[in-house]
């Protein structure tokens, strides 16, 4: 069962899954909370799940886990246990509402995290009767939580709680708790309200008489030790749905189109702001955002790739704080570096708070080092787009990941070349291999990026090695046939035996070890590059690239389908951009993977539908210089509009298949 997807809500009819707790997520960038049922109890520690961003604890020696906080958001009706809700999210007011009718009894049940006052909780239950009767109303905080660490390993199922909060002290209406291993201590407060009063305790008995419905509701402050309330309001609700609709402003899509289209895409961009920390520069975005342990809540390259230029578009100054994350932590990844025993910096595959790699797989982690290239690259964007000014910070990030790929790299004489050898580029699938186009072009690029902006840091005789290692970096190219090769390893692979499609990933049915002897991608690799330098590369080159790899590509990564759909924009492939920008933009809500339920929100994904839908379709692009469009609007959308903010500028993009505009904001 999926759900109706409407202009502004989602709403589904029948009972909650891991699946509607995942697509019902809200959030507000501080915290995520799943859609779990608040009239049902917990059947396990680890249930009803919520996340604040950047709480992180040890789970092992130098691996943390992103920190579960305890249900504080109980407000049931005693007796009742409903097995089939209505559930709908206003994508409007960010708003999530869970109804149920049972014995003459109806009850709504709406839940927000407020994005006006982000230390803030609310929920708010409605009852209506056909007949007089009392209901009692519990409004509970509910200490018993444990986090249920996900293994690297997408195949192994963990079974074993962690408890990383103890409980300090509770009341009635208040709770704290500390965290096991840094002690960190973190308060709950509750006021419950009935029809507008204060009610007195947490059990309010309610007396209902027919057609006069009565309104109980809780707020509940949540604090880290050190931080203070934001400033209160008379009615938090409305200054939710007023924060929202200040952000709508800024980060709307408007199509015509089919409604589902139209719901899709806001869904996407809303799942995309709740796990946001706008005003954090100490937080990043993990690859499920705040919806799901999965991955720990680490960081990726998703970030930096996918997601980041969502935000450079739409909210400059929560995508500056993104990339102060990564200057901030510039001491770690030079750490990492030196702990590899190489130069300058090395960030990490698989990124904690603090910084430090948490990636277990010694293969994935030693080898995906183009997250560093990555976040050089997603730098040079970021000032692209915005215009701010470089600072000292990002001059010595240029720099110091420059370095390390200088020390990372071989020299061989015979070739007079400099290679890589034991990386893995974007696609996970083929073997660690020898000079990856990907990750040996990202490397030129971060190299020139920090001849560019770090010239007065350096000494002449290290321009000098760094502009001759620049220049001598294996590019694989066929030059008769205009195709970059993948890297010296994969024409020699064995292809994938036919018959394979089993409907999940084929990393569920093949052993990785026999998958990586495969010729067969993972996910875009070439496709990637082509899209992320789309200036660089002639029509022809980009088009070898599709006709060789597209057909190898078997898309078992949530970040592949807004990567295809992208590239085949561009060249012009309408019926093959649609069928992957729609895989992408319904990822989710239809469960294209079938994990979003144990695993989450494919963020990477929700970022690049965006990307094929405004770099693909509106072929918006610039060179740090101008802003430019080549539209390739599909068929299915009759027209497009948005807000987008280009240098300190905000634009107004209006396009449908007979003309395109771009209009100052004032």
């Amino acid at each position: 069962m999926k759900p109706e997807i409407h202009a502004w809500k989602i709403e589904m009819e029948g009972p909650i899954t891991d699946y509607t707790e995942s697509i019902f997520c809200l959030g507000n960038g501080r915290f995520g909370i799943r859609g779990f049922d608040l009239q049902t109890p917990k059947t396990g520690k680890e249930k009803h799940a919520i996340f604040r961003a950047g709480f992180f604890e040890p789970v092992k020696p130098g691996i943390t886990d992103m920190v579960q906080l305890p249900d504080v958001l109980g407000l049931s009706a005693e007796g009742y246990r409903p097995e089939v809700f209505h559930q709908t999210l206003d994508l409007r007011r960010g708003i999530f509402s869970q109804s149920w009718r049972e014995d003459g009894l109806s009850v709504s049940v709406q839940r927000m995290a407020s994005m006006a006052d982000p230390s803030l909780i609310c929920v708010r239950m409605t009852l209506a009767s056909e007949d007089e009767r009392t209901i009692r109303v519990h409004a509970r905080l509910d200490d018993r939580v444990a986090n249920l660490p996900v293994h690297d390993d997408q195949n192994v199922e963990e079974t074993e709680t962690v408890s990383l909060l103890h409980t300090l002290e509770k009341t009635e209406n208040a709770l704290r708790m500390q965290a096991v291993h840094s002690g960190r201590k973190v308060s709950f407060v509750q006021q419950v309200l009935a029809d507008g009063a204060a009610a007195d305790g947490s059990r309010v008995d309610i007396s209902l008489k027919p057609g006069k419905p009565v309104t109980v509701e809780k707020r509940v402050r949540v604090l880290l030790e050190g931080e203070m309330a934001e400033k209160t309001v008379e009615d938090p609700w409305e200054a939710h749905a007023a924060a929202w609709e200040a952000l709508w402003r800024d980060c709307d899509i408007q199509v015509e189109a089919d409604e589902e289209i139209q719901g899709a895409i806001r869904w996407n961009l809303f799942q995309l702001l709740c796990s946001n920390a706008a005003e954090d520069p100490h937080v990043s975005i993990g690859a499920r955002g705040l919806t799901h342990g999965r991955y720990k809540g680490n960081a990726f390259w998703d970030t930096d790739i996918f997601l980041l230029p969502f935000f450079c578009w739409h909210r400059p100054e929560a995508a500056g704080n993104l990339m102060r994350y990564r200057t901030l932590h510039l001491p770690q990844a030079k750490e990492l570096a030196k702990k590899q025993n190489l130069s300058g910096a090395r960030y990490p595959w698989m990124c904690s708070y603090d910084g430090t790699e948490q990636c277990e797989s010694w293969d994935i982690g030693l080898c995906e080092v183009h997250i560093t290239a990555d976040v050089a690259y997603a730098l040079k964007r970021m000032l692209d787009i915005t215009g701010v000014e470089v600072t000292g910070e990002m001059r010595q990030l240029f720099l110091e990941t420059a370095r390390y790929w200088k020390s990372r790299f071989t020299w061989e004489e015979g070739s007079g070349r400099y290679s890589s050898f034991f990386v893995k580029g974007p696609d996970e699938y083929c073997g660690a291999a020898v000079n990856n186009t990907y990750t040996n072009y990202l490397a030129r690029n971060n190299v020139r990026l920090a001849l560019q902006y770090a010239d007065g840091l350096m000494e002449e005789q290290e321009k000098e090695d760094l502009r001759f290692f620049a220049d001598h970096i294996t590019i694989l190219y066929d030059e008769e046939h205009s195709l970059f090769q993948q890297d010296e390893l994969f024409d020699r692979l064995e292809p994938l035996p036919g018959n394979r499609n089993t409907g999940q990933p084929l990393y569920r049915t093949i052993c990785f070890d026999r998958m990586q002897r495969y010729k067969a991608l993972k996910q875009a690799d070439l496709v990637q590059l082509m899209v992320m330098f789309p200036e660089a590369f002639t029509e022809k080159e980009k088009q070898a690239v599709w006709e060789k790899y597209e057909p190898l590509t078997v898309h078992d990564s949530s970040l592949s389908y807004g990567v295809h759909a992208l590239l085949a924009f561009q060249l012009g492939k309408k019926e093959a951009a649609w069928d992957y920008f729609t895989r992408a933009l319904f990822l989710d809500l239809r469960d294209e993977l079938q994990n979003t339920g144990r695993e989450g929100v494919h963020m990477a994904a929700l970022g690049a539908a965006w990307q094929a839908l405004v770099y693909g379709a509106l072929g918006v692009w610039t060179d740090g210089e101008s802003l430019h469009t080549a539209p390739h609007l599909p068929d299915a959308i009759h027209s497009l509009s948005l807000s987008m903010w280009f240098r300190g500028k905000k634009y107004r993009l209006n396009a449908d298949h007979r003309e395109i505009s771009l209009e100052k904001e004032e």
